[in-house]
């Protein structure tokens, strides 16, 4: 893989849309650079920066999500399959989406029509699926759930969220059980 070198301008622009993302990976090295963390095992190291890299890497996919909304432009056109038009947008559209990292929010233009549902070109940009799980975390539910029973994968899947405060991402048995 290639290293991209962005210029001045594209350099301040990321530093703004990423922002986020910094903040957190700054306070992820203030927390190591503490007292506390000089006396913690390397277990519990381990630990602190298996959740704190997860949160900065889960805020990094939500900043480039971000981006990607802000700099969607409106098509002139959009058609479904069956030649339905779609005349009014609506920006600002939202939709949860669980990650490997964690649940992000997708923000796309919708293309709205009368009697017709509405389309988001975006959604298929990204390769998005129908539920709220994302591809990735679908492959390491039947990953895991190869391994053994379905309680346990979920319980597998939800292990590197436990320091985390908010729930997990990670899918219940039952939607386990769909991807499998």
């Amino acid at each position: 893989m290639s290293v991209v070198r962005p210029s001045d301008g594209a350099l301040a622009e990321c530093e703004d849309a990423f922002a986020a993302s910094a903040g957190l990976f700054a306070a992820a090295c203030a927390e190591l650079a503490a007292p506390e963390a000089a006396v913690m095992t390397h277990a519990r190291l381990e630990d602190l920066l298996g959740a704190r890299m997860r949160e900065v890497t889960r805020q990094l996919f939500q900043d480039h999500l971000t981006l990607r909304a802000r700099d969607e432009v409106r098509r002139e056109e959009v058609v479904d399959a069956a030649g339905a038009g779609r005349s009014r947008i609506e920006r600002g559209r939202r939709r949860m989406l669980a990650t490997v990292f964690g649940k992000v929010t997708v923000v796309r233009i919708a293309y709205r029509g009368t009697r017709v549902a509405d389309l988001h070109p975006a959604d298929a940009v990204l390769n998005l699926p129908d539920a709220l799980h994302a591809h990735g975390l679908a492959r390491l539910a039947a990953i895991e759930s190869a391994r053994g029973s379905f309680a346990d994968a979920c319980e597998r899947i939800k292990r590197p969220h436990r320091l985390r405060h908010r729930a997990p991402a990670g899918p219940g048995t039952r939607r386990l059980s769909a991807y499998t």
